[in-house]
């Protein structure tokens, strides 16, 4: 019996457009695919025989709804409800049989009648690739040999399923992986798929397996990298070991909140990975052997940075913001290294960090632990240094909103000249507010006058006027 209660949040609207257009409208492709899995269904993809552009401008007329036109050539277009609900709709000219060998994998070449879900009766399942027994065995496999030739995206797409559902991609589809080319895909397409792919948990695995196929290659045309197996494998180990950092609980707390802070944000987490992947993307270019063996990658950060400006800006047309949070992580991610490794951590050194990083600065921290964990097995010092740096910020944080009771122009008002002076009063008074034991304006200007009354400050120190009178 197929569980059809993930459809009951959007009845009405459903019902409504079932009489719009008829029996003949089939739910197809990823919303039977996830009404089978019990999953929440996220848009609902319908196919028709006819013109799937002209029943989507119909719908979206009669629901209230915005059209969006996607592919004049394949009779595609969308419908948005109330900016959270889609519907896709898709026309064919001869059957829905035909319609479904069309289609990418098995599990998104079944189609069931919307009439049949929405009357409350078993619908009859259209399944003629053996869709059903693959969503069984978590198995993705390609409808027949020209489903990925057909649009050489979908083996990215194949490899995204895999991520977001845990399936396996079956032996034959990674075969034909191999020999796929990208060239030819728009490079939106390709950064949507590997965002996707990244946003998810536990990648690391399909990650090295795209890599072994070819595919992450072809996006990322870095030939020295690839070639160098030492760099390419540290980077996969850091990649590894930030999926699990990303999971940790025993960092001290502050760092666990910022931790929570990047998983509650999938984006932002795929970019994290990017940036772990390829933060060493330049250290094959910049290898020095000095007079003692040893090997140096002077530079290596900051070129790596303006390499990955270059391929996400030029090659795969990322926004600006997500340019710049990778290339500027992967330009900076030596820092925060020299700092924990410093013979002394000074407040200057630690605020010069968060400046110069910006909002970056928690991204580059993360990934120096999941650095750290790789290249050493161990991240003491770099917990404790990060550890510092947060509390300082958090302090700082508090100061920025601090509002002084006692202020320089209480000081004047007082008979005071601005000078040397003011500097220690106001700390003073900042330090015994911090402290509350001052609570209000009345109570610190009080304190003052005793001091001075007592003689306690030094009046000349750039003090011009006598404080005499004050009482």
């Amino acid at each position: 019996m197929i569980d059809s209660s993930p459809v009951q949040e959007h009845l009405e609207i459903l019902e409504r457009l079932h009489s719009l257009v008829g029996e003949e409208l089939y739910l197809v492709g990823g919303a039977v695919r996830d009404l089978l899995l019990g999953r929440k269904i996220l848009d609902f993809d319908f196919a028709l025989q006819g013109s799937g552009t002209k029943t989507a401008s119909l719908a979206a007329s009669k629901l209230e709804g915005a059209f969006v036109p996607l592919s004049e050539e394949e009779d595609e277009a969308r419908v948005v409800i109330h900016k959270d609900l889609i519907l896709d709709f898709k026309g064919f000219s001869e059957s829905i049989l035909n319609d479904l060998a069309r289609r990418d994998f098995t599990m998104n070449a079944m189609a069931m009648r919307l009439s049949d879900i929405l009357k409350g009766k078993e619908p009859e399942l259209i399944d003629p690739f053996g869709g059903i027994e693959d969503l069984k065995k978590g198995r993705i496999r390609q409808v027949g040999p020209e489903s990925i030739s057909d649009d050489p995206l979908r083996i990215l797409r194949a490899y995204r399923f895999a991520a977001q559902l845990g399936f396996e991609i079956d032996p034959s589809l990674e075969r034909t992986a191999e020999i796929t080319s990208l060239a030819h895909v728009a490079r939106e397409r390709i950064s949507y798929e590997l965002l996707m792919i990244l946003s998810h948990d536990h990648v690391y695995t399909l990650v090295n397996r795209m890599i072994i196929t070819g595919l992450l290659q072809q996006v990322f045309p870095f030939e020295e990298f690839w070639a160098d197996y030492s760099v390419r494998s540290h980077s996969m180990a850091v990649f590894h070991a930030l999926e699990r950092v990303l999971e940790e609980k025993r960092f001290p707390p502050l760092i666990v909140e910022k931790i929570e802070e990047i998983r509650k944000d999938p984006h932002r987490m795929a970019l994290l990975k990017l940036s772990a992947l390829f933060h060493d993307v330049s250290k094959p270019e910049t290898e020095i052997r000095a007079d003692d063996g040893s090997l140096h990658f002077y530079g290596h950060d900051t070129r790596g940075g303006k390499k990955m400006k270059w391929a996400l800006s030029k090659i795969l047309r990322f926004s600006n913001d997500d340019t710049d949070r990778v290339s500027e992580t992967v330009a900076r991610h030596m820092h925060l290294h020299l700092l924990a490794t410093a013979p002394e951590l000074t407040e200057r050194a630690m605020r010069r960090f968060m400046r110069m990083c910006e909002d970056k600065a928690i991204d580059i921290m993360i990934l120096d632990l999941a650095d750290g964990f790789a290249t050493a097995g161990r991240t003491r010092h770099l917990e404790q240094t990060i550890a510092r740096i947060l509390e300082l910020a958090a302090e700082d944080a508090k100061r920025a909103d601090f509002k002084r009771l006692v202020t320089g122009d209480d000081l004047i008002a007082l008979g005071l000249t601005p000078g040397p002076l003011f500097k220690v009063i106001l700390s003073e008074m900042e330090e015994l507010q911090w402290e509350r034991k001052i609570a209000s304006k009345e109570e610190g200007l009080a304190l003052v006058k005793e001091k001075l009354a007592k003689g306690e400050y030094d009046l000349t120190a750039g003090q011009s006027e006598s404080p005499e009178g004050i009482q």
